[in-house]
């Protein structure tokens, strides 16, 4: 069969999508009993700036692909559906899950989160928020 340039372009940018993605498990429906799971809620300086809102999301997607402590990683902006009880005035939210405490400790003290900390997010958000909960 032949391929137009078109198609094997298509073809070769989806292999490459597929391929830097770091992780390639398969989708939980339910998270083990007794797992630590860290919320964050970001508010950039710069609400609605793409380009910075790309740069937090690869340093989330870092914390999962570089810190063995990070057991899943979930990233992304709010659906924009607000209501009596639903906050969407943040620009990104992620969900950054742990063995236990101890686990998320150590991941507070790596050199990658470290930097990420204090290259990227102190001087993009104007408001960070973090909640915990441990699964039941």
């Amino acid at each position: 069969m032949s391929y137009s340039i078109i198609t094997r372009l298509h073809l070769l940018a989806s292999a490459l999508l597929l391929f830097s993605t770091c992780t390639l498990s398969p989708p939980q429906t339910q998270a083990e009993t007794g797992k630590l799971h860290q919320v964050g809620l970001v508010w950039l300086k710069n609400s609605g700036s793409k380009a910075e809102r790309q740069k937090i999301i690869e340093a989330v997607h870092s914390f999962g692909c570089s810190i063995p402590e990070v057991k899943q990683v979930r990233v992304g902006r709010s659906d924009g559906i607000g209501g009596p009880f639903s906050d969407t005035s943040y620009d990104l939210c992620f969900i950054l899950s742990f063995e236990d405490e101890a686990a998320r400790q150590r991941y507070n003290a790596h050199p990658v989160h470290q930097a990420a900390a204090r290259k990227v997010f102190l001087p993009l958000s104007k408001k960070l928020l973090f909640y915990r909960f441990v699964s039941e």
